[in-house]
């Protein structure tokens, strides 16, 4: 990789400076752990966003059962939580330790080492209230815990680092991916953050989770910035490709998660949503986040927007 010290080191260092500042504040892991479990617990309240079923117009669905509807709703926190996991411990986890243990060559470096050490704080705080909360679900409705690891994203970034056949891709890889799952994530979690008629601890949990995560979208995009800025032109459309087909696991249905679940509750006719509903999500709205996350950090086009232009706009969005 090249080593461009140029003007954006500055500034990238300031961004950097201000985030890490605010975290020691505003992060979740450093505020009291407020007693999720003590919220009272609604039977009646769906245990997730309607909104958000990828199947919720499909016929078969519509004439299910109310009660097998109650439970696949629950199921759906399920999935969401489980999902999460994988994406914490496996996507996110080991890029932040690329750059904690093998920092790049930059002028940043220790401020690098120092923003990436507090997300990997928050996204263990953030595995646990996964945990937590969907355990607390499973006990509070008597479901038998899902037990599914087959996830999209994750299975797709194994097969793409088996497949590098160099060191720099494989680093770009990991860091690609996790930089595009944190900036997708704020538009998932963004529903039911928002939304109060869901279960108690389900919208309380998410809008924590929420709140740290639009600042991990800030931090990678500058990290991502102060990286781009070492970057041959090779690397710069590798790191640019990643980034953008990241979306469409990212967005994935995760159907084999709901055929697992359709199977232990005997949904009727639940083949039929399985084979009509398809991977794909509303892939658009995602895809808009992204392409605006590569022209942020210099990678529009062909990859041949200057770094100071990246860091630019990322400043005038984090003084937004």
């Amino acid at each position: 990789m090249d080593v461009n010290h140029s003007g954006t080191d500055d500034a990238v260092k300031g961004m950097l400076a201000k985030l890490s500042t605010l975290w020691k504040t505003r992060a979740a892991v450093n505020q009291p752990q407020p007693d999720y479990w003590g919220l009272a617990f609604d039977a009646n309240k769906n245990d997730f966003s309607h909104s958000l079923l990828p199947f919720r117009n499909h016929q078969a669905w519509l004439e299910a059962p109310k009660d097998v509807q109650s439970k696949c709703m629950s199921y759906a926190w399920g999935i969401y939580n489980l999902k999460t996991i994988y994406i914490e411990c496996n996507v996110v986890v080991p890029a932040c330790e690329d750059i904690i243990k093998t920092p790049p060559q930059s002028h940043n470096r220790a401020l690098l080492q120092d923003v990436m050490s507090q997300a990997l704080l928050d996204e263990a705080l953030h595995t646990r209230m996964s945990i937590m909360a969907c355990n607390y679900i499973y006990d509070m409705r008597q479901l038998t815990p899902l037990d599914f690891s087959a996830f999209n994203l994750v299975t797709w970034r194994e097969a793409l680092l088996a497949n590098c056949t160099a060191e720099w891709e494989r680093r770009l890889t990991r860091f690609g991916i996790a930089c595009a799952s944190e900036t997708l994530i704020t538009d998932y979690l963004k529903t039911m953050a928002e939304d109060s008629t869901i279960q108690s601890v389900c919208h309380e949990v998410t809008r924590t989770h929420a709140m740290d995560e639009w600042s991990h979208s800030s931090v990678f995009s500058f990290v991502a910035t102060d990286i781009v800025n070492g970057l041959t032109r090779k690397e710069r459309l590798y790191l640019r490709s990643i980034i953008l087909r990241t979306v469409q696991m990212f967005a994935n249905n995760e159907m084999g998660a709901w055929a697992r679940v359709f199977d232990m509750l005997g949904l009727p006719n639940g083949n039929e949503i399985l084979h009509d509903v398809g991977d794909n999500n509303e892939i658009s709205v995602y895809t808009d986040s992204l392409e605006a996350l590569v022209n942020r950090i210099g990678l529009a086009g062909n990859g041949l927007e200057s770094a100071e232009q990246a860091v630019e706009q990322l400043h005038e969005r984090a003084s937004a």
